[in-house]
């Protein structure tokens, strides 16, 4: 019989197995029936026919088992026994199901969970043409403390020009702009990018066409849509190619739109325009160090990271010789695009939270472990009835794992529905500074990590057990003190092996978790430099004016308005109060010969006279700006502690005179005429820096945040009345992102509140089933010590002295598996000291605190069963044996 045959001819007999044993049995009895007719025509009596014929077929059932093995494959039709059977004891056992089910679920489906997210925002390529290929360049060194600033047009030119690493290099710069029309306008995301920017990511159109390098070269003012504009502003118009859209009063044309799934890391676009369209585009290609430009480039095949940063670093030496020395030993540095998607301590933090999940999932795993060691006590007289009918060691223990197994997988089942729980969870909260979040779903990838999750849990929980029936004799195992398996001394190590286990792992958990609540306590109480309560923030952006006293006066007009409506008590304008990063650059200080310049980390703003007041900002000395200081009046400005400790380190900055720029600038020269106290405008958990601001009317901004603090406890309700006031000043100005600043501040901290909530959540968890174990240890031991503790009280032993043994065994085993978990938690500290903050990764107050937490709980957790065996009846537990 050929193979094919063969295999077909065993999966008939899978499928049919039960016609098929019908069919055996029937033959089988037609030959009995026909053997003993015979022996009856022979002149046997009907008895002796019987068992003569019996005699002459031998043994019935190993004749079976032989065809069966013929006729199908025995091996998956003996698995399929052992998973109905372990289903069948499950049903039997709702208590210990149940309770292990409710445990196992909410550890995967929290891996899952985890998983997940790592899945949508590390895992998943790029959805760009090789995406491993892409990287970005910026302006610094590793070794610098600024090593991710952005580009000047020349240094990008001369790199394209340079290199030999890479394909391609390209630019962009986001920006937004006012998307006009006859009835309104609104503020829209605009890139301005080179004509080669979507040919080095590999990003075809969906609609049109992108512009070309020509076109570029004659500054055409074209404009690429973003499927999403498309859709919602132009409603999918299929005669949207060729139309125009007005951007701060210029008309550009649509030439093409992009496909729906193009996203870029960090990056919100609507409208993307060539980068020769900058109003100041002879300026941008001359200036030389820093800049404005983002630089993404495609490498060569077979061309590293590593090899491509080595030729920057060559490139960058030579350019340095080129440039003024204010400008020099800026560097390069080359990092692979994917790193963009999320920054390291993102990216540390979601690395953190698995390995949390990852602890639960073990403690889940060792307590059902637990259960199930326990559980396998009241089935000893089943496994040794089995052992003597025949059933070997490996299929007891095959047995076991297929128990757990069934066990695993219907967790894993019940764990999806907690994973989509907690992947709506994540999507509600909104974690702004994590990208890709929007592709966070259950996806095949998903599902397998679910799979092999129930595989190792399922072997995790099987393995005590079985390992137990593996070293043991059943034959004799009543010997060993009559009360079943968990009374043997190879079961009582297990078990507080298992115990020992889940404490290590919960002091690790409960520590991290002690850090990060410190650490939020830190920033939350950090001094911030202004007063955020009461305050509205709304975004606006002047119109089109050409001249500065233009902007000046509409910001002026604005506050003028603000200002004189009820329940505002102060009005101020600044660009941004809140900035993601500070550009390095070069500040002259005025000597008694001439200037000296430093490059150094500051902002430069121009604010209202207002503005301090606004927002709370204390001055330390001199004045805040005033009417007086006017676009024709000499220039002033105001720094911050920070510029003046780092310029004038023990003398009066007052009077003195600094200028934005290296000394041979022709940038004006500014008089200090204050200064204020610092404020932190990078985040809560960055220091502040250096500050320079300037009077708006001697330096206006092109976008404007109008900062009002009300008298009212709800300053969101005057939102339709300040946009009034604002469109009274000027129709058609764009406001938006209106909000407080208590919100922003709040929204700083959402991801350093949702990693401290799920640790704090997680070792809660890990410390509740610590408890359950320790207290199921105990249970068990007074259980299975039932006799022993009738002896101990029968010669004298004390009720006190019963209830402290048991306690002692408590703590014992919470002791070692303290010091254990100690270890792992100094470990786990040094390895995420930089997601702390006002704390050091040995804090010794929560290092004390989780162990006297973790003791307590063992204390509490010991207490009921101690108190048990304390109440044993010893001639009761004598009459016993």
């Amino acid at each position: 019989m050929s193979w094919v045959r063969l295999v077909a001819a065993r999966l008939h007999g899978l499928f049919e197995r039960k016609r098929l044993e019908r069919e055996l049995d029937d033959e089988l009895r037609f030959h009995l029936e026909m053997q003993i007719e015979d022996n009856l025509e022979a002149g046997m009596n009907p008895v002796e026919a019987r068992y003569a014929a019996l005699r002459s077929f031998g043994a019935i059932e190993p004749m079976k088992e032989t065809y069966r093995e013929r006729r199908t494959f025995a091996l998956l039709e003996t698995i399929g026994q052992d998973i109905r059977y372990a289903l069948r004891t499950l049903r039997k056992n709702p208590g210990f199901t149940v309770a292990s089910v409710a445990v196992l679920a909410l550890a995967i489906g929290a891996n899952t969970t985890m998983f997940s997210v790592v899945n949508a925002v590390l895992l998943r390529p790029l959805p760009y043409a090789s995406p491993e290929h892409l990287v970005m360049l910026w302006t610094g060194r590793s070794d610098q403390s600024v090593r991710e600033s952005r580009s000047a047009y020349w240094n990008f030119e001369e790199w394209r020009r340079q290199n030999k690493s890479f394909a391609d290099l390209a630019v962009f710069d986001p920006a937004s702009a006012t998307l006009t029309s006859d009835e309104s306008a609104q503020r829209i995301g605009v890139v301005r990018a080179s004509a080669n920017f979507f040919t080095v990511l590999g990003v075809q159109p969906f609609k049109g066409r992108m512009f070309s390098t020509q076109e570029t070269e004659q500054h055409q003012r074209l404009a690429v849509i973003s499927y999403a504009f498309w859709q919602t502003r132009l409603g999918g118009s299929q005669s949207a190619i060729g139309a125009n859209v007005e951007l701060d009063g210029v008309p550009y044309q649509i030439i093409g739109i992009l496909p729906a799934e193009f996203r870029f890391p960090r990056l919100s676009a609507d409208v993307w325009i060539p980068q020769t369209t900058s109003p100041d585009w002879q300026s941008i290609q001359s200036a030389r160090g820093t800049g404005s430009w983002f630089v993404v480039g495609r490498l060569r095949p077979n061309t590293t990271v590593e090899r491509a940063q080595a030729e920057m670093d060559a490139i960058a030496r030579r350019l340095d010789e080129q440039l003024p020395a204010s400008e020099r030993n800026l560097g390069v540095s080359v990092v692979p695009l994917s790193f963009q998607v999320i920054g390291y301590k993102a990216r540390l933090a979601l690395y953190m939270l698995i390995g949390a999940v990852l602890c639960v999932l073990l403690i889940a795993a060792t307590n059902a472990a637990g259960l199930s060691l326990a559980r396998s006590a009241s089935r000893e007289r089943e496994m040794a009835i089995r052992t003597a009918l025949g059933a070997s060691r490996a299929r007891i223990v095959r047995q076991l794992f297929t128990e757990s197994l069934a066990l695993a997988l219907i967790s894993g089942l019940a764990g999806l529905l907690v994973t989509l729980a907690g992947i709506r969870l994540v999507l509600a909260i909104r974690l702004r500074d994590i990208s890709r979040l929007q592709q966070l779903g259950l996806d095949p990838q998903v599902f397998v990590c679910a799979l092999v999750l129930c595989l190792v849990t399922g072997i995790v929980v099987g393995l005590a057990p079985a390992m137990t029936i593996a070293r043991r004799d059943l034959r004799f195992s009543i010997q060993e003190g009559g009360r079943g398996l968990s009374a043997g001394v190879a079961v009582r190590a297990m078990r507080r092996a298992l115990v020992v286990t889940e404490y290590a792992l919960a002091i690790t958990l409960l520590a991290g978790a002690g850090l990060l609540i410190r650490s939020l306590w830190s920033v939350e109480s950090v001094h911030l430099g202004f007063r955020p309560e009461r305050v509205l923030a709304v975004q606006l952006s002047s119109p089109a004016f050409s001249a500065i006293q233009q902007q000046a006066g509409f910001y002026n007009r604005v506050l003028e308005r603000i200002q004189s409506l009820p329940s505002v008590e102060n009005a101020g304008i600044i660009e941004n109060l809140f900035i993601n990063s500070v550009s390095e650059q070069t500040l002259t200080t005025e000597g008694e010969r001439q200037g000296i310049f430093e490059r150094l980390q500051f902002r430069e703003d121009g604010v209202s006279a207002g503005f301090f007041r606004a927002i709370g900002t204390p001055l330390e000395k001199g004045r805040f700006f005033s009417s007086q200081d006017g676009p024709n009046s000499p220039r002033v400005a105001i720094i911050n502690d920070a510029l003046a400790g780092r310029l004038w380190p023990g003398d009066d900055p007052l009077g003195k005179k600094i200028e934005i720029g290296p000394p041979d600038s022709a940038g004006p020269w500014l008089t200090i005429v204050g200064v204020v106290g610092d404020m932190r405008r990078r985040g809560l958990e960055n220091e502040p820096i250096p500050q320079v601001f300037e009077p708006i009317s001697q330096n206006p901004p092109r976008l404007a945040t109008l900062l009002v603090r009300t008298s009212g406890s709800e300053p969101l309700e005057m939102m339709r009345t300040i946009e009034a006031a604002v469109h009274q000043v000027e129709k058609f100005v764009p406001v938006y992102g209106v909000t407080t600043l208590d919100d922003q501040l709040s929204a700083f901290l959402t991801e350093r509140r949702f990693q401290t909530m799920v640790i704090t959540a997680f070792s809660g968890v890990a410390l509740l089933l610590a408890a359950i174990g320790i207290f199921g240890h105990i249970h068990y031991s007074v259980a299975t010590r039932t006799q022993e503790i009738g002896i101990r009280m029968a010669l004298g032993a004390q009720a006190g002295e019963i209830f402290g043994m048991f306690i002692e065994e408590g703590l014992k085993l919470s002791l070692a598996g303290l010091g254990l978990g100690l270890i792992a938690a100094f470990a786990l500290g040094m390895l995420g000291r930089s997601l702390l903050f006002g704390v050091t990764s040995t804090d010794p107050l929560t290092f004390i605190g989780g162990s006297l937490l973790l003791i307590v709980t063992t204390t509490v957790a010991s207490y009921f069963p101690a108190r048990r065996a304390m109440e044993v009846d010893p001639l009761e537990a004598l009459r016993q044996e």
